[in-house]
């Protein structure tokens, strides 16, 4: 699996539809059914997982998270 990380937060999605968590999944699915890399490598290397691990957090807990 290929892991990309992205900073979204789903706070901002009223001006960022791309902050939203279905995006993310949908991109994800996207990717995966239509990149070359999904189609011609190796089965243990063809997925995205795409991670947006600040997307349910408050502004608050993104600044803390960061300062630790």
């Amino acid at each position: 699996m290929r892991d990309v990380f992205i900073g979204v937060n789903a706070v901002d999605y009223s001006g960022y539809p791309d902050c939203r968590p279905e995006f993310i999944s949908a991109f994800e699915k996207m990717a995966n059914l239509a990149t070359r890399m999904t189609v011609e490598t190796e089965a243990d290397q063809r997925h995205f997982g795409i991670h947006a691990p600040l997307i349910n957090l408050t502004k608050a807990q993104i600044i803390k998270k960061g300062q630790r």
